[in-house]
């Protein structure tokens, strides 16, 4: 294979002025070669299989610690697991659309003892949502209910602290 590489008129070029310069300049110029090889070696294979060994070796802790604390909470993954097939009749209430959603969010709120100041619609299903100076545990207590009976979720949400402690001021877009 070599003696093919050899043969090309290029390749001859070169090995003559290589066979031109001075001994020292030879060695310097192996030298650099030795050098660009090595560092090419570095960069192509040695740096990646690095990478994918430490990629590797975080992946394997994590996996570990996973598996540690889902062997230490694993009777409450049970129960979660068991009361998941109930979960269905849970959210048997989920709205299906989004007047259905506006009418249970205000009729919930109403019975939570939250005055809404201002609701609108915000797509096919969502509805957005303004309360002022609202108690916080009420507020909680309402999200809580919906998400857990109704199956509705926060979609984004921005709460300011009121004057008063413990009351709220909160913006909320509530999906389906």
């Amino acid at each position: 294979m070599f003696s093919r590489i050899k043969d090309q008129p290029v390749v001859g070029k070169l090995i003559a002025q290589y066979d031109q310069l001075p001994p020292r300049d030879q060695q310097a110029l192996a030298v650099l070669a030795i050098a660009v090889f090595l560092g090419i070696l570095y960069v192509a294979v040695w740096r990646p299989v690095a990478g994918f060994y430490e990629h590797s070796v975080a992946a394997r802790d994590n996996a570990g610690e996973l598996l540690a604390w889902m062997q230490a909470n694993e009777q409450t993954i049970r129960r979660l697991e068991s009361s998941g097939a109930n979960a269905p009749a849970a959210t048997a209430d989920k709205p299906g659309d989004g007047r259905a959603l506006m009418a249970l969010v205000t009729r919930s709120a109403g019975e939570a003892g939250l005055s809404l100041q201002r609701f609108e619609p915000s797509g096919d299903v969502a509805i957005r949502v303004w309360l002022e100076n609202a108690p916080f545990a009420e507020v909680a207590a309402w999200l809580e209910l919906l998400n857990g009976n109704h199956g509705v979720v926060i979609d984004q949400a921005a709460m300011d602290r009121a004057s008063e402690p413990g009351r709220v001021s909160v913006r909320l877009t509530l999906a389906i």
